[in-house]
């Protein structure tokens, strides 16, 4: 085997390279964000393996959704209309209602006691009872409210918590109400048409004109549905549906003479 002839020539103009060097890692870690740089190469060119990446974890901020106060017991929201959809009324006329019961009207034969629709249900075996809804059958209570002025004879369907009367040509849901209490033998219905009203009727209500409006029921679509009766309309009038529906032959809510 042969070999290259030795070089006699002049030494090279560049140093010989130094003696290879173990490659040493950085003694700490970059700072946060930033790659180490990379290590020189060998002296084949190639860089040692493996190459240490150093990469920092990061906390990253994550938006938080405000937490809604918390609700004032003292301050309830009444749901009156599960039946229909329409303008509340609730205004501040007439008596007050306060914690405790109190009787707007007494006769010896029947009592007004102020109420809410959430809370009527206490009344029960006391409240008149003025029909029934025709697609459940649930009771519907005689009530009357103030509204526009109007002291306007209506209904209450207890089970639901919503009463209403009519107005307008409307049904309008109310909160604050007083309801009809009295003993089933002291009262009766009696068949009444055309605006006429028997004599023992009971007066449920007045206009703002002064006009007396009286307790009446009428049938329409399987319920029967307790209302106003105005002489001067000639008429019974009903809240059905969010409508306020007329009928010319009714019942009149009486005393037993």
């Amino acid at each position: 085997m042969s070999h290259p002839p030795p070089y006699y020539g002049p030494p090279p103009p560049w140093p010989p390279p130094p003696p290879q060097q173990p490659h040493l890692y950085p003694p700490h870690p970059p700072l946060p964000g930033h790659f180490p740089p990379p290590p020189p190469p060998d002296q084949s060119g190639t860089y040692p393996h493996p190459y240490p990446y150093y990469m920092p974890m990061m906390a990253i901020p994550v938006g938080v959704p405000p937490v809604p106060p918390p609700s004032d017991p003292s301050n309830p929201t009444y749901i009156t209309n599960y039946i229909y959809h329409g303008e509340t009324s609730n205004q501040p006329q007439g008596p007050p209602v306060g914690d405790a019961v109190q009787v707007v009207e007494t006769s010896g034969d029947f009592d007004w006691i102020p109420t809410t629709s959430t809370t009527a249900s206490h009344l029960s075996g006391k409240a008149v009872l003025g029909g029934h809804e025709g697609w459940d059958g649930s009771p519907l209570w005689v009530i009357r409210s103030w509204h526009n002025g109007d002291l306007i004879p209506g209904k209450l369907s207890v089970r639901h918590n919503a009463a209403s009367i009519m107005y307008n040509g409307k049904e309008v849901p109310v909160q604050n109400i007083e309801v009809l209490c009295a003993r089933p033998e002291n009262l009766r219905w009696v068949p009444a048409s055309n605006g006429n009203i028997p004599p023992s009727a009971i007066e449920g209500g007045r206009t703002a004109s002064g006009e007396t409006l009286y307790i009446g029921r009428a049938r329409y679509q399987l319920s029967i549905t307790p209302g106003k009766v105005q002489p001067s309309h000639n008429c019974c009038y009903i809240g059905f549906g969010g409508s306020e529906v007329s009928h010319r032959v009714y019942d009149v809510l009486c005393r037993i003479s």
